[in-house]
């Protein structure tokens, strides 16, 4: 069973996208290096965030970070769904 997102963890992520939008859409910011950020912490989860419901909601929000300017613009135009 995936992690359950409570509504405010939803509200966070949805300004976590938002946030990773504008620096995305930021001229001279290097997306790259926030990717292979995200990338690592992903790869190399916290103390007890490895399995499970723990790793489904830890992962989330760097998934998040990952994403394309063009995949959150797609999310703001379907309303966060």
């Amino acid at each position: 069973m995936a992690y359950q997102v409570k509504p405010f963890e939803q509200g966070v992520l949805m300004a976590l996208a938002s946030l990773t939008y504008a620096l995305k859409k930021s001229p001279g910011f290097d997306g790259a290096a926030l990717d292979a950020a995200a990338k690592f912490f992903t790869e190399v989860p916290a103390s007890g965030c490895a399995e499970g419901e723990a790793f489904d909601a830890y992962e989330w929000p760097l998934s998040v970070v990952q994403k394309s300017a063009a995949d959150i613009e797609k999310l703001l135009e379907n309303k966060g769904n």
